[in-house]
């Protein structure tokens, strides 16, 4: 019966303070939201346990991503959605334009298990629909290319929150003839937001320590994702 009550009282009140956390902390619309979301789609993890018994064990592991990025920001640059599209239409391929820049990444993290900190490195790319590839499924047209790096660290008690500093994206390709050429290497940071369970609802944590449920959207064959939150760290 408690448990039945508490999971009604979680329900209620994610239902009412779910869109107003969304918004100011865990990402979504408002001014304050991540330029960047990505959903981890995949991973395989391993757990290393050295021979030498001085060095810690550590996790390392590899994982595919996907999300969308703010256009007007260094992984949607302002017009290269219109500019793929002019492009590709010389070239006699239909390209959908989107509200937003659709990104995938491939990446790679490790994690000491005693300091609980470590690093990520990979690959990204900004991809577009088109009907050369197929207009209904996820985009997969390359538009751009780069790398990315940073540091990581578990900074929650429960394991929900990672920080992510010291970051960098590379560029390193872009469609030929874009307008300003390839963007520049930016520094950025951000978060991982790990799901768990409140009573059966799987929730994410928000830095207020409240927690937010996961959405339909934040879901990968019916199964919650790890979510990561990019803010570039540009001088206002």
């Amino acid at each position: 019966m408690n448990m039945r009550m508490s999971s009604i009282v979680l329900l209620a009140a994610v239902s009412v303070l779910g869109p107003m956390l969304r918004s100011s902390e865990a990402g979504g619309r408002g001014p304050s939201s991540p330029d960047v979301v990505l959903y981890e789609l995949n991973e395989q993890a391993q757990i290393v346990v050295p021979k030498n018994p001085q060095k810690p064990p550590h996790r390392i592991a590899t994982s595919g991503l996907e999300g969308r990025a703010r256009r007007g920001t260094p992984l949607c640059p302002e017009h290269l959605m219109a500019y793929a599209e002019a492009f590709y239409a010389k070239l006699g391929i239909a390209v959908q334009e989107a509200r937003r820049c659709r990104v995938v990444a491939f990446g790679h993290s490790k994690i000491d298990l005693t300091t609980f900190g470590g690093t990520i490195a990979g690959d990204f790319y900004v991809v577009v629909n088109s009907d050369k590839t197929n207009l209904v499924d996820a985009p997969e047209l390359v538009i751009m290319v780069g790398t990315f790096a940073g540091a990581i660290q578990v900074t929650d008690e429960a394991g929900a929150i990672i920080d992510i500093s010291s970051g960098s994206f590379k560029p390193t390709a872009i469609l030929p003839g874009f307008p300003g050429g390839l963007p520049p290497s930016e520094p950025f940071s951000g978060k991982f937001r790990l799901p768990f369970k409140v009573d059966h609802i799987a929730v994410y944590k928000t830095d207020r320590g409240g927690v937010v449920p996961v959405g339909l959207d934040e879901r990968a064959l019916g199964d919650p994702t790890v979510r990561i939150e990019i803010t570039f760290d540009r001088d206002e």
